[in-house]
């Protein structure tokens, strides 16, 4: 039961996939499959010209569905997918024209022609480097030229083996079903690819996106983005005047480590205290990897309760240890935090930061200072 479960939601999350356009197939896949659909629609018609006695026809069927099963994968595989479009096209021509000169037009076999034209604009769509539009037009106005063909020649000549009218209403009524849902297969297949390589080109753009505005190692913001995104904040606490806090935060001792474990190890100590950094911070607080080892946070709230979100990254940094083969490495980091002030240059905060940061560096580490000492000049120190 719960296997059954299982199966069921699979399939409904790969439907939904298909639906999104999130699942992809290749066009020899596609190709291979639509094959076999079509062979089993011949597989159909022979049964059901079996059954009304039109021998010749049911044998033409059992022949074109032995090429389809034989002849058309490998052309596949070769990856001569337009060759097997083309023969497709000239097969469905052939097999109509035949069927409405052997029984007549009534028993519905011009449907195909519709099937056609819509199969002539997905096909071409998913095979590379041809000229989609042009070979879908000319193959659409083929179809239509070969429909309006037979329309004349159906009400010029008698058929050569007509059948009864319950037969022809019956072929109809098949033939009609069948070329349907052709029709609304090639138009969800088409629909479904166009929504695949536009998630495609959404990925693309995200990729792009990811590498025009975050830092590769960390993932987070780099410098340029950073600038911007404090830019809008300043632009806002002249509106509003709502504060802001930035931090400026440096690894400790990050030289020992890249020269005792290597840079690889130095990289993974960048990426866990990135990740630990942003996982404790606000939904609308931005970080920003600002150079080297220094991280610069960007907190949507007073310096006051900043100090906290700070405080709770230190100890978690600190209690972190990153493993790697030549043994745990564990570090600490000193902050620098400032609350912006109106009438401030942006420039200025991020150097109070830096010089709070400085400060730190410089009597223990692995804290934070949010202010002086009192007669303490960072000018002069």
């Amino acid at each position: 039961m719960v296997e059954k479960n299982k199966l069921s939601d699979n399939f409904k999350h790969y439907v939904n996939a298909l639906m999104t356009g999130n699942s992809y197939f290749s066009g020899e896949l596609i190709y291979k499959y639509s094959l076999y659909i079509l062979g089993f629609i011949h597989v159909i018609l022979s049964v059901v010209m079996l059954i009304c006695q039109s021998y010749k026809l049911m044998i033409a069927n059992i022949a074109v569905c032995i090429v389809i099963y034989t002849v058309a994968p490998k052309l596949v595989k070769k990856g001569q997918l337009l060759s097997v479009l083309l023969g497709g096209i000239f097969e469905v021509i052939a097999m109509v024209t035949a069927t409405i000169l052997t029984i007549g037009w009534d028993a519905g076999f011009q449907c195909y022609l519709f099937a056609a034209i819509t199969g002539s604009f997905y096909f071409p769509f998913i095979i590379k480097g041809s000229k989609r539009n042009i070979l879908s037009l000319v193959l659409s106005i083929l179809m239509i030229v070969v429909f309006f063909l037979n329309y004349i020649l159906s009400s010029m000549l008698n058929p050569f083996e007509p059948l009864s009218d319950v037969l022809m209403h019956v072929l109809f009524v098949v033939n009609s079903i069948l070329a349907l849902a052709l029709m609304v297969g090639f138009s969800f297949l088409f629909v479904w690819e166009l929504l695949s390589k536009q998630r495609i080109l959404e990925l693309q753009n995200e990729q792009l996106d990811e590498l025009a505005h975050k830092d590769p190692l960390t993932h987070l913001y780099n410098r340029r983005s950073m600038n911007i995104k404090m830019d809008e904040r300043m632009l806002e606490l002249k509106k509003t005047g709502r504060r802001f806090t930035l931090v400026l935060g440096d690894i400790d001792d990050f030289k020992h480590v890249n020269d005792t474990f290597g840079h690889d190890v130095g990289d993974l100590v960048l990426t866990t205290v990135a990740e630990i950094i942003s996982r404790n911070v606000g939904s609308q607080d931005v970080v920003c990897r600002w150079g080297g080892e220094e991280i610069l946070i960007m907190m949507n709230e007073s310096l006051e309760s900043g100090l906290l979100t700070v405080e709770k990254i230190r100890k978690a940094v600190e209690d972190n240890v990153c493993e790697s083969e030549n043994g745990d490495v564990r570090v600490t980091m000193t902050f620098g935090a400032t609350e912006s002030i109106p009438g401030f240059t942006i420039e200025h905060l991020i150097q109070q930061s830096d010089d709070k940061l400085y400060y730190g560096k410089r009597n223990g580490k692995n804290q934070i200072v949010s202010k002086f000492p009192e007669g303490y000049d960072p000018k002069n120190a």
